[in-house]
């Protein structure tokens, strides 16, 4: 084994060990909980938010329901990257616009 080799073996091995170190840590935290606990937290949260524990409960299940294809996403990342563009776009123009007319001010008001 080359140098090179033994040290993306090493980094590799550590890479799953964080893992698993992470996994333990999550399945003591889930371990601990007390399901009539947060089942009442939940529940308070949906009373004092409902609008948001509707909005959570349609994403899931749209999710869930497999309406999350290819497709979809491809057309939600278009749109969102066609709204970025234009707003970006249009701070840019106005912006240009605003230091052009600040300098246009400045050169007429100089005697």
């Amino acid at each position: 084994m080359t140098e090179g080799e033994v040290d993306a073996t090493q980094a590799r091995h550590g890479r799953e060990s964080a893992r698993e170190s992470g996994r333990e840590r999550l399945n003591d935290a889930l371990g601990r909980l007390d399901a009539t606990e947060v089942t009442r937290a939940v529940s308070a949260f949906a009373r004092e938010n409902p609008h948001v524990a509707l909005a959570a409960a349609a994403g899931l299940g749209f999710l869930l329901g497999g309406g999350l294809t290819p497709r979809v996403l491809s057309r939600l990342g278009s749109f969102a990257t066609k709204s970025y563009v234009r707003n970006t776009l249009a701070q840019a123009v106005e912006g240009l616009l605003d230091e052009q007319a600040r300098s246009q001010g400045q050169l007429g008001s100089s005697p």
